[in-house]
């Protein structure tokens, strides 16, 4: 069997885990999308509650509603701090992909160039014995 036959199971199975690493990069692209998104909402939220406090604030508020306010904005800023840590994890996460990723299309490449480097190695060995039976057959022919 030709040294390009032989290699192309190995470039499919790198080819097929190559693919797995890209859609699994996809999908942490997507989740870190996604959770800095929350973190955007949340900290709009906060924002637009702080606006909401200051407005009441300046009209006039019992200490009960302040220490609402104040309670329900201390838990706000604990969900972002959260949230922060949960899209850095993301991001972590997303590196470790996108770098699984690069290595499986590194080696898919270079099993591709090599299969190449093969074949046309394999159709020019081909092309020189067709031409040397065709030169044998000529000198071989009677004039």
């Amino acid at each position: 069997m030709s040294p390009s036959k032989r290699l192309k199971p190995v470039q499919r199975v790198a080819k097929s885990r190559e693919q797995t690493a890209a859609r699994q990069l996809g999908r942490s692209k997507k989740s870190l999308h996604e959770e800095e998104t929350k973190l955007t909402q949340l900290r709009q939220y906060h924002q637009e509650y702080l606006t909401r406090f200051e407005q009441a604030a300046s009209k006039g508020i019992t200490a009960g509603h302040l220490q609402e306010y104040r309670t329900f904005i201390a838990k706000l800023d604990e969900a972002i701090k959260q949230q922060e840590s949960v899209v850095a994890a993301s991001k972590q996460n997303h590196s470790v992909k996108k770098n699984t990723w690069r290595s499986k299309h590194t080696r898919t490449e270079a099993l591709s160039k090599v299969v190449d480097r093969y074949e046309r190695a394999e159709k020019k060995e081909e092309e020189r014995s067709e031409q040397k039976e065709s030169d044998d057959r000529s000198q071989r022919r009677p004039d």
